[in-house]
């Protein structure tokens, strides 16, 4: 029997090992902290988080989060969903082992030998990295930054914020315009002396209901919405829409912008965009905190359009001119992605120059044998995407999906690389990892592939307007494959 090893215990982790084991293979999670929950983990997790997703979208396809939970649940009620999804399927405690980080791993032509940080060495069969795009918390190096720390300042990575009593009778900076970011700076001008927000560019950030009426699912997160993306691949509907229908795609988007600029009044806040909507939504689309704009036209936050050129003691000294004494800087910078455990040679053999990761389907790598990855196809309902993937993946290892020749992936390696380079590049983010806005599009090539359904009905009018709906996959996973 072949042992799976998986690295990570986090939404891509826990379903990974839970389709393996259903497919009958022996697994063991290898997991650094001392709980389950990735980025959701309490300790990882800044206060106040809450999903981007809403609750019933937000979910695996055999295990629904309860309906008790808000629409968008809070960062604890997601690590107490991915606790109880890890009891129920088995995965606790027998099969997580908590504590063990991976330093090193190498292939011997039969198994992946590999080495923890205590020393102990571990063979495995298959390994699969579920470590994600929220790898390894990242904060600049800014000029006179320890002059700053020397004075008395203190320098937090958003993931460090734990409560808001860390800001609370504090003068706070907070860095960037990303979720994190807005949702700290937020939660900040509630409780500290002052909050001001430095970052280089406004961002576009969606309502949780549009028009304060229409729940965001239904505009973000259907087959319909999809369609007004310039896709790689397109439809026979999205040929028709993006060349005779491009007037009608034109007028969808301003009309959005319109109806952002007037509910958020950015152009009272200054935080109107200069770019279109629809270069920008990726993974990194940030729903607003739920009163963030009212914080900004109010003064609450005052707001900073630059960045900051050098620290000079407590002093935040901007590149307009300007600066800011605070007590606290939070920046909200984001994660980089990294692979320490992986050789370099391997690690070059998956990544470009510019850093970004050429994986066939965002999963495997020809050249890296006995080796996937979960979590790289990050979206908009990345536990849908996480769970197809594992579901993939485990047929390519049982033989139940034959992979093309590998000078084929390598082919279609290449030109989604070329398209995220020179169509689309918004897709440099996350390292290239993001499949968002182009959710659908990317689990209808894994169900393909596997020779299942891609829609759960017949009613394809139905299917094409509704939201995502993970419970529809617990169905078409389970069904018998019509082609292998």
């Amino acid at each position: 029997m072949k042992h799976i090893g998986i690295i990570g215990a986090g939404i891509s982790g826990l379903v990974t090992a839970k389709t393996f084991l259903q497919k009958g293979y022996l697994v063991t999670i290898l997991e650094k902290s001392d709980q389950v929950g990735g980025v959701w983990n309490k300790k990882r997790s800044y206060a106040g988080v809450t999903t981007q997703t809403t609750r019933d979208e937000y979910a695996f396809s055999d295990f629904p989060m309860p309906a008790d939970y808000p629409m968008w649940p809070s960062g604890s009620q997601v690590q107490e969903y991915l606790e109880n999804y890890a009891r129920h399927f088995g995965l606790l405690p027998y099969n997580i082992r908590f504590g063990a980080t991976v330093k090193r791993m190498n292939y011997d032509g039969f198994l992946w030998q590999l080495k923890l940080d205590n020393g102990e060495m571990l063979s495995f069969s298959y390994i699969v990295v579920c470590t994600g795009t929220f790898h390894d918390p990242y904060v600049p190096e800014l000029p006179g930054i320890q002059s700053y720390k020397d004075a008395g300042g203190i320098v937090l990575h958003s993931s460090e914020v734990a409560s808001e009593d860390q800001l609370r009778d504090k003068d706070v900076a907070v860095v960037g315009f990303a979720k994190s970011a807005t949702d700290i700076a937020t939660m900040a001008s509630d409780v500290s002396k002052s909050c001001s927000l430095i970052y280089r560019r406004a961002q576009w950030k969606i309502p949780r209901y549009f028009g304060n009426l229409i729940n965001m699912k239904y505009l973000l997160f259907s087959r319909f919405s999809e369609a007004f993306f310039d896709a790689h691949k397109k439809t026979s509907f999205q040929k028709v829409l993006h060349s005779i229908g491009k007037p009608v795609v034109w007028l969808q988007w301003r009309g959005l912008e319109l109806l952002l600029s007037k509910q958020f009044k950015l152009k009272q806040c200054g935080m109107r965009p200069a770019h279109r909507i629809e270069d920008q939504i990726s993974c990194s689309l940030g729903v607003e905190p739920v009163g963030f704009f009212e914080r900004v036209a109010s003064k609450k936050i005052s707001a900073f359009c630059t960045e900051i050129e050098r620290f000079e003691g407590r002093d935040v000294v901007l590149k307009n001119g300007e600066s800011v004494r605070a007590d606290l800087v939070v920046f909200g910078t984001g994660f980089r992605q990294r692979l320490p455990f992986l050789s370099l040679q391997y690690q070059q053999r998956i990544t470009n120059s510019k850093g970004m990761f050429s994986l066939y389907r965002n999963i495997l790598h020809p050249d890296l044998p006995q080796m996937g990855f979960v979590g790289f196809n990050s979206s908009l309902f990345t536990t849908v995407t996480s769970e197809v993937a594992a579901s993939w993946l485990a047929a390519t290892v049982a033989d139940e999906l034959i992979l093309p020749p590998a000078d084929d992936m390598f082919a279609e390696m290449a030109r989604m690389e070329k398209w995220r380079s020179d169509g689309r590049p918004i897709a440099a983010e996350f390292s290239g990892l993001c499949v968002a806005p182009f959710n659908f599009q990317h689990l209808d090539e894994l169900m393909k592939d596997m020779g299942l359904r891609t829609m759960a009905s017949k009613n394809r009018l139905r299917e094409f307007f509704k939201p995502i709906d993970p419970k529809d996959y617990k169905k078409m996973l389970s069904a018998r494959p019509q082609v292998f």
